[in-house]
C-alpha cells in the first residue's frame, strides 16, 4: 500500500481519491443515474396525478351539421343490398330479397312498387319512403353511343 493511499473502517482502500469523487457510498454515475431515476419517477407520478384529476379530459365541442345534413337518399332501382340496409328497419334478408325482387320482376316503376316485395308493407314502406328515391332505369344499349 502506498502512502497515499488509506483503508477505511470497511476495509475499502481510498486511493488519492476525495471527498468529490465518492458521496453517500456512491460515484459520479451512480449519482447521476440515481438523479435520472428521481426525477423519471417524479415525472410518472405527476402523469399519474393529473390523469386522475381529469387534467385534459374535459368535454371536446364539436360541430355537428343540422339532421337535413345528412339526407341519404337511395334509388331502389340501382342500390345494392348493402346500401339498402342503410335503411331504418331493413335488415340483410329483406335487402335481398327487394334486390332479388327487382332482378326477377324487373326494375320499380315507383317507390309504392317495394310493396309487391315480401316483407314491405304500408307502415314500412312509410317509414323509408323519405330516403327513397325512383330514377328511371336506363338500359344498357341507350347508354352506349352509335
Amino acid at each position: 500500500m502506498s502512502p497515499r493511499e488509506s483503508v477505511d473502517v470497511d476495509g475499502v482502500t481510498e486511493g488519492d481519491a476525495t471527498g468529490a469523487d465518492v458521496f453517500l457510498g456512491m460515484s459520479s454515475g451512480d449519482r447521476i443515474f440515481a438523479l435520472a431515476c428521481v426525477v423519471l419517477g417524479s415525472l410518472l407520478l405527476l402523469v399519474h396525478w393529473a390523469r386522475q384529476e381529469g387534467v385534459g379530459l374535459g368535454p371536446v365541442e364539436i360541430e355537428r351539421l343540422d339532421a337535413s345534413a345528412y339526407n341519404y337518399r337511395v334509388d331502389i332501382n340501382s342500390a345494392t343490398w348493402v346500401e339498402l340496409m342503410l335503411l331504418d328497419g331493413i335488415g340483410e334478408q329483406l335487402a335481398r330479397r327487394i334486390v332479388a325482387d327487382r332482378a326477377q320482376q324487373g326494375p320499380f316503376q315507383s317507390v309504392e312498387d317495394l310493396e309487391r316485395v315480401r316483407g314491405i308493407g304500408p307502415k314500412t314502406l312509410a317509414r323509408i319512403r323519405p330516403a327513397l328515391e325512383c330514377r328511371p332505369s336506363v338500359p344498357l344499349e341507350s347508354m352506349e353511343s352509335p
